[in-house]
């Protein structure tokens, strides 16, 4: 069985060597949980910054989203999701950024309260069961 492994590739044009971001079909290979397409609202923060952006896919242990000036690679935020059901934003404690491509990027929730854990599930639950 072939098993893709995330690594960065090295592309050779004219003598210099040019490195390319895995594509979005051998992250979605790698992931063990499937992460649902939606259009979240928003908030992250960094130790220097509080910016605004769009959740665009989500699991209960993870999400990508686009934002106008991303966070870098392998940096640690926070992160508020509005889930748009009335209730208070989730608060994601703490987060890393796995990957940037462009104005997307990808996230790992590390840190979740066990009560915001159980309502994002419990969203994600419903994204599951909707057709």
């Amino acid at each position: 069985m072939l098993q893709r492994h995330l690594t960065t590739h090295i592309l050779t044009v004219g003598g210099i060597n040019l490195h390319q971001a895995p594509s979005e079909s051998m992250r979605q290979e790698s992931r063990k949980v499937k992460r649902f397409a939606v259009q979240l609202p928003c908030t992250f923060k960094t130790t220097d910054d509080k910016l605004d952006g769009t959740v665009l896919n989500l699991s209960a242990h993870g999400c990508a989203f686009t934002a106008e000036c991303p966070p870098g690679n392998a940096t640690y935020l926070s992160l508020e999701i509005d889930l748009l059901d009335g209730q208070a934003p989730v608060d994601i404690e703490l987060a890393a950024v796995r990957w940037v491509s462009g104005h997307r990027c990808g996230i790992e929730f590390i840190r979740v309260s066990q009560d915001r854990q159980m309502r994002l599930k419990a969203f994600v639950l419903v994204l599951e069961q909707t057709p």
